[in-house]
C-alpha cells in the first residue's frame, strides 16, 4: 500500500512537474505568436516602404536612363562636330591652295604688265589688286587654320571626356540593372517572409489548440489523480488501523501465552535487554561512560557517509560493551535475525557484526549492511515506549528478494537507564513464514 502511495505521489509530482511544463510551452507559444504578429506587422510595413522606395528607385533610374541618353546623344553630336571641323579644314587647305595659285598668277601678270609698258598699267593695277586680295585670302586661311588647331584642341579634350563619360554610363547602366535587380529579389524576399509569417499564424493557432486540448486533459487527469490518491489515503487510513489492531491481537496472544514460540523469543528479548541495561549501569557507575554521554542527542555526520550515519558520545562504548551482547543474543537464536539498541529517535549506535559491515561504497550493500550508526524514524515509531508492558510484540511481512514475501517477527523491549526511558532494544526473528501467512501484515524494511 505505502509503495503504491509513493508511486502516486511520484505520478503527481511528474504530472505537476508536465503542468509546469506545459504552461511554460504555453507562455513560450504566446511569446512566439505575438512575435509572430509583430513579425507580420513589421513585414506589411516593410513592403509599403519598399514599393514607395521601388517607385521612387524606378522614377530615379528612370532620369538616370534619360541622362545616360542624353550623354550618348552629346558624343555622337560632338563626334559629327569634329568630324564637320574636319571639312572646314580641308576647306581651308583648299582656299590656301587656291589663294597661293592665284598670288602666283597675279604676279606673272604684274611681270607681263610691266614688259608692255603703258599699254600693260590698267592690267597692273589689277594685277596687284589680285595680289592683294590673294594675300588677304591666305592670311583668313591660316587664322582659320589656327583657330581650327585650337578648336580641334578643345574637341579632343571633349570628346575624350565624353568618350570617358560613355564609358562610365555603360557602367552605370549596367549598375543600374543591377540596382533593378536587387529590388525585385528584395521584394520577392520580403514577399516571401510575409508568406512564411502567415504559415507560422497558422502553425501557430494549430499549436494553441493542441496545448490547450493538453491542458484540459491535464486538468481532468490531476482530478482523477487526486480523487484516486484520496481514496488510497482512506485505503492506507483502514489497512494502518487494521495493521494496528492485527498487531495488537498478535502482542495480546503473546502476552497471554497461547503462542508459546513467541512468548520464549519475547523471553530471550528481555533476557538481552537486561544484559544491556546492566552493563550500562554498571559503566556510569565506574565511570567509564557518563550519564550525559549514554543520552546524547546530538548526532554527528561521519563525512561521506551514504546512506547517511551519525555518532554520539554513546558510540564508542556501544561497541565495546553492547555489540557484543548483541551478537551472543542473534548467534543464540536459530531463528534471529538480528538484535539492535534503537534511542527513541530512531538512532542505532552500535549493531551486530551482519549489519555492521565496513562501508563498500556500493550503496545497496552500505544500505543492507551498514546500519550501526543509521537514523530510522520508523524503527521509534514500533518501539513501544507509551507503554509500560515489559515488551511488544509486532509482525510484519517484506520480500528480501522482490519477489517471495517472508513474514518477519519482532519484539521491542523497553530500555531504562536510571530510571530514564533511552529507547529499546529490538529483537527480529522469523520462523520462516510463506507470504499467505493469516498473521497480521505489515509491508516495511526487512533487518532492523
Amino acid at each position: 500500500m505505502e509503495a503504491v502511495i509513493r508511486s502516486s505521489r511520484a505520478l503527481h509530482a511528474q504530472h505537476e512537474a508536465l503542468r509546469g511544463t506545459v504552461a511554460a510551452l504555453e507562455a513560450d507559444h504566446t511569446r512566439v505568436a505575438e512575435a509572430s504578429d509583430e513579425a507580420r506587422l513589421l513585414s506589411e510595413r516593410a513592403t509599403d516602404r519598399l514599393q514607395e522606395g521601388t517607385r521612387l528607385i524606378q522614377s530615379s533610374l528612370g532620369q538616370i536612363n534619360s541622362l545616360l541618353e542624353l550623354v550618348d546623344a552629346l558624343g555622337q553630336h560632338v563626334t559629327s562636330f569634329s568630324a564637320a571641323m574636319e571639312q572646314v579644314k580641308r576647306s581651308a587647305k583648299d582656299i590656301e591652295d587656291i589663294a597661293e595659285t592665284t598670288n602666283i598668277l597675279a604676279l606673272n601678270a604684274t611681270i607681263e604688265a610691266m614688259r608692255a609698258g603703258d599699254a600693260g598699267r590698267t592690267f597692273a593695277v589689277v594685277a596687284s589688286e589680285v595680289k592683294s586680295l590673294a594675300s588677304d585670302t591666305r592670311r583668313a586661311t591660316d587664322e582659320i587654320a589656327v583657330t581650327l588647331d585650337a578648336l580641334n584642341e578643345e574637341a579632343g579634350v571633349v570628346i575624350g571626356r565624353i568618350e570617358a563619360g560613355s564609358k562610365a554610363s555603360d557602367d552605370a547602366r549596367a549598375s543600374v540593372t543591377r540596382i533593378e535587380t536587387t529590388i525585385e529579389s528584395v521584394g520577392e524576399l520580403v514577399e516571401e517572409v510575409d508568406r512564411q509569417n502567415d504559415v507560422i499564424a497558422r502553425a501557430t493557432g494549430t499549436i494553441s489548440g493542441h496545448v490547450s486540448a493538453v491542458q484540459k486533459g491535464l486538468i481532468h487527469f490531476d482530478e482523477v489523480t487526486r480523487e484516486n490518491e484520496d481514496k488510497l489515503f482512506e485505503a492506507q487510513q483502514e489497512a494502518t488501523g487494521l495493521e494496528r489492531i492485527a498487531n495488537e491481537m498478535f502482542d495480546t496472544i503473546v502476552h497471554a501465552g497461547l503462542s508459546p514460540n513467541d512468548k520464549v523469543m519475547a523471553e530471550h528479548a528481555m533476557g538481552v535487554a537486561r544484559q544491556i541495561i546492566e552493563a550500562t549501569e554498571a559503566g556510569i557507575a565506574n565511570g567509564t561512560i557518563t550519564r550525559g554521554a549514554v543520552f546524547d542527542r546530538d548526532y554527528r555526520l561521519i563525512a561521506g557517509s551514504a546512506p547517511e550515519r551519525f555518532t554520539t558520545r554513546l558510540t564508542d562504548f556501544a561497541a565495546a560493551s553492547w555489540k557484543p551482547i548483541l551478537n551472543r543474543s542473534t548467534d543464540a537464536v536459530a531463528e534471529s535475525i538480528a538484535t539492535v539498541c534503537v534511542d527513541v529517535n530512531g538512532f542505532m549506535p552500535t549493531h551486530n557484526d551482519r549489519y555492521s559491515q565496513a562501508p563498500t561504497g556500493d550503496i545497496a550493500h552500505d544500505t543492507q549492511y551498514c546500519r550501526n550508526g543509521r537514523i530510522l524514524p520508523e524503527e521509534a515509531k514500533d518501539d513501544g515506549r507509551d507503554t509500560t508492558a515489559p515488551f511488544r510484540a509486532y509482525v510484519f511481512r517484506y520480500a528480501p528478494d522482490g519477489e517471495r514475501y517472508v513474514v518477519q517477527r519482532s519484539i521491542y523491549v523497553p530500555l531504562r537507564f536510571g530510571g530514564e526511558r533511552w529507547g529499546s532494544l529490538k529483537f527480529a526473528y522469523s520462523f520462516g513464514e510463506a507470504a499467505g501467512s493469516s498473521r497480521a501484515i505489515r509491508t516495511g524494511c526487512a533487518a532492523p
